[in-house]
């Protein structure tokens, strides 16, 4: 039996054609605009890596893999992204219904029918999820400044309307061909609707397929100007993610020569940027791991990429043109839910006005926002281009930076302290100078925290004694060591990061450091300071200092640099590996904790190694904080906040200390110098001092060494 047709004649199949046609139209001229929007932003090359970005896509968009970390939603949000792709199939089956045509396997597959109705549930179930948790549930995290809660439920509404307008049109189209027509929801429900007889079935299957395209074209219209819009966005936002070092940030170029620095206006933002916002789920799962939203800050991270796209769109008719065809078709469309917020944002800057200086400010730069996305915004960078704004436009910043700033560049390190006096830490102790011991195999790179801060000295004696413990050919660069430049590149001040980065670079190079002067033979060239050239050989840069680390090896090439950093818990675990060194088992019986750095673990994915060395030295390992690892929750301390006054909320550094706090553990083993002054001051803060103690790994590494030693020693006599 033929099976009937939806449209019934040719005036039923012109009807369709107008609204397909119509659909089309307005959903072209939108995405037009999105596109264009993107076309004029400033360009950025994110064509590398093609075969890594596939697998991403595959992993990511296909397997769902970063909803999935959030278990009851992200399976609801799994069944409805491929209940989406099925349903589809389906819908384009009934499409080509209209011309007495169907897809190829698809058109009369049991397999298929099945499998497309089993999503119908699934989906619908999903629906029900999404709807109670909006509705009842509520969280946090759901709810935006920029957007009404009607947009998702209007959203929920139209798919909904799909499912059941998609049920019936099976339905009745079961009854109609007697069967011919095979679909599950057909099999169960036709035949109790089949005593209505052929030709209302058949009038009904009509107008339930019309209805059904209509609720499908006008979702299809709505979808570029709603929060669902990163429907569309997603798989190219995962497909483009960046494969740059994940701690270097993008470098500006040519910084004499520019005539803006920073972004303040949307269309200075990249592609890539704009379109993190094309891909925003509003599921804000990056407000729920911030460390400055998490204790009272007005920073969102979510509302910052909503506010970016938001200024986008209100702004699309200057950048496109007042009065082009976008203007009255594109983005800037009526919405459903506009609220007084996002009225004002008509009238507002993007950033002091959309996006608040005081958010901007309260960024400690931790990653955690970009760890846990699962369709791959980068927050960071977004949040450190309009701070550069500030900070090189509009010399807009707290007033505790400017001192920070003014240091660096005359001094060359963050304190009114002569850089002569850098290597002063270590006097008495036998540590060369590379300018007397230019063949050093490692150069310990200090660092400012190392060098001048009272507390953290005591962590660069501790490195040091491993160092000679374990035999190593080793220096310090004392004097002709700078800042990396971490806080002012952080904070926003591009042009002094490149001054301490270019120099700092030019001193690792005339002690023959850079790989790739090593690989074409150059290294061993006359030294701007006197020491003569050094034979090529593999040479590490070993720090204590994850900001120093990261800056060294992963921005540092940016200008040319390109050396091999080892951060100093790797470097322990290595001597231990290699048993250039030997520690007395379980010398530690304390109960200790540990907290990963942002700038080695999120940013570098150092994990494994701190939690190696403290195992062995202590009897009951690790008693881990609940935040750990990639979840780490940050000290406070990183994006130039170290230097900044906390004014607003709870302190960062305190909630951590708690953290710490809770597990009962009476050490905080730390490895980097920003969080042992952060956890110093937090311990004090919260009146702890009887109860944990901050150390360093290599402070604990080092009374092992001493306490083995003094044993031999003992024996010996």
């Amino acid at each position: 039996m033929a099976l009937p047709s939806p449209t019934g004649n040719w005036i039923g199949v012109v009807l369709f054609v107008l609204i397909a046609v119509a659909g089309l139209t307005l959903f072209g001229m939108r995405a037009g605009e999105l596109i264009t929007l993107l076309v004029k932003a400033r360009r950025e090359d994110r064509t590398d890596h093609v075969d890594d970005r596939i697998g991403q896509f595959f992993l990511v968009v296909l397997g769902q893999s970063g909803v999935l970390r959030d278990p009851i939603p992200g399976i609801a949000h799994f069944f409805t992204f491929w209940g989406f792709i099925i349903i589809q199939f389906g819908l384009l089956n009934l499409m080509l219904r209209a011309f007495n045509v169907s897809l190829p396997f698809f058109g009369d597959n049991h397999g298929f029918a099945v499998a497309l109705d089993a999503f119908i549930i699934f989906v619908t179930i999903a629906l029900v999820v999404f709807a109670f948790r909006r509705a009842v549930i509520r969280p946090k995290q759901l709810s935006s400044f920029l957007h009404g809660p009607w947009d998702g439920f209007i959203i929920l509404g139209l798919i909904l309307a799909i499912l059941v307008t998609l049920a019936l049109v099976e339905i009745f189209d079961y009854a109609a061909s007697d069967g011919a027509s095979w679909s599950l929801f057909g099999a169960w429900f036709g035949p109790s609707v089949s005593g209505l007889g052929t030709d209302t079935n058949l009038i009904l299957f009509r107008i339930f397929w019309f209805i059904h395209i209509l609720i499908f074209f006008g979702f299809l219209v709505y979808l570029p100007r709603s929060k669902h819009l990163h429907l569309m966005a997603t798989p190219f936002n995962v497909f483009f993610s960046s494969y740059a070092p994940k701690g270097a940030l993008p470098l500006m170029e040519n910084l004499e020569e520019r005539e803006d620095y920073g972004v303040s206006k949307p269309e200075q933002f990249t592609w890539k940027q704009l379109l993190d916002g094309y891909a925003c789920t509003e599921c804000g799962r990056c407000n729920t791991v911030c460390p400055a939203t998490n204790t009272g800050k007005p920073l969102f991270p979510k509302e910052i990429i909503l506010g970016v796209k938001e200024a986008l769109f209100v702004q699309s008719n200057q950048i496109l043109g007042e009065n082009t065809l976008w203007s009255g078709l594109g983005v800037a469309g009526v919405k459903a839910d506009e609220t007084a917020r996002e009225k004002e944002a008509h009238h507002e800057p993007m950033v002091g006005g959309i996006i608040t200086n005081d958010a901007l400010w309260a960024c400690t730069t931790c990653r955690a926002c970009m760890e846990i996305c699962p369709v791959s915004i980068e927050h960071v960078p977004t949040i450190v281009d309009m701070r550069r704004h500030l900070v090189m436009e509009e010399s807009d910043f707290p007033t505790e930076v400017t001192s920070l700033f003014n240091n660096i560049e005359r001094n060359f390190n963050p304190w009114e302290i002569s850089n002569d006096t850098r290597a002063q830490w270590a006097a008495g102790l036998d540590i060369p100078l590379m300018s007397e011991n230019p063949d050093a195999d490692v150069l310990y790179w200090v660092g400012c925290m190392g060098s001048f801060d009272q507390r953290n000295k005591k962590v660069a004696t501790a490195v040091a004694k491993i160092l000679k413990a374990a035999n190593v050919n080793f220096a310090i660069l004392g004097p002709e060591e700078w800042c990396t430049g971490d806080p002012a590149r952080r904070i926003g001040n591009e042009y002094l990061w490149q001054m301490m980065a270019q120099q700092n670079i030019e001193t690792l190079d005339s002690y023959g450091f850079n790989r790739t002067d090593a690989h074409n033979g150059l290294n061993g060239h006359a030294a701007g300071n006197g020491v003569a050239g050094v034979a090529s050989k593999h040479r590490t840069i070993l720090t204590a200092c994850p900001h120093c680390f990261n800056t060294i090896k992963n921005e540092y090439p940016q200008l040319g640099g390109d050396y091999e950093v080892v951060h100093h818990t790797v470097f322990i675990d290595r001597l231990l590996t290699d048993e250039k060194i030997t520690l007395p088992e379980d010398f530690d019986e304390r109960k200790l904790t540990y907290h990963d750095p942002c700038y080695i673990g999120r940013y570098n994915d150092v994990y494994d190694e701190p939690r190696r060395v403290l195992t062995v030295l202590n009897t009951n390992g690790i008693t881990e904080m609940r935040r750990n690892r990639n979840k780490s929750f940050c000290c406070g301390g990183g994006g130039g906040r170290a230097w900044m006054e906390e004014k607003i909320g709870k302190r960062v550094n305190q909630t951590r200390v708690n953290e710490a706090l809770e597990t009962g553990a009476e050490v905080l083993a730390a490895a980097c110098p920003f969080c042992i002054t952060m956890f110093d001051d937090g311990i004090k803060g919260v009146e702890a001092e009887d109860k944990m103690q901050i150390e360093d790994i290599s402070e604990i590494v080092a009374q092992a060494i001493e306490a083995q030693q003094e044993q031999e020693s003992s024996a010996r006599i």
